[in-house]
């Protein structure tokens, strides 16, 4: 779902709708890249490939949710600037 506020002149000016989810992408694009560096790996997982399959898979999901919130945040960021001419 997208959260897509209506702009006007009483309203909360687009910058300052759009500069936090721009920050908001940035902190979730690091969040990714760091959380990439901790994909667990079979070899530490000894003996218990089952568990490094689950724990892959819970890792993988996590990735996806923030991936999919970050994606979402950016298309409201598009969105308000789009709308930018329609508060004048």
């Amino acid at each position: 779902m997208t959260i897509t506020p209506t702009l006007n002149i009483n309203g909360t000016s687009a910058a300052d709708l759009i500069d936090p989810r721009r920050a908001a992408f940035d902190a979730l694009t690091n969040v990714i890249i760091i959380l990439k560096q901790v994909t667990p790996n079979g070899r530490d997982y000894p003996g218990n490939a089952d568990r490094c399959d689950a724990d892959r898979r819970e890792h993988f999901d996590r990735l996806l949710t923030l991936n999919t919130l970050r994606e979402q945040i950016y298309a409201e960021a598009v969105a308000i600037n789009r709308n930018k001419g329609d508060a004048a």
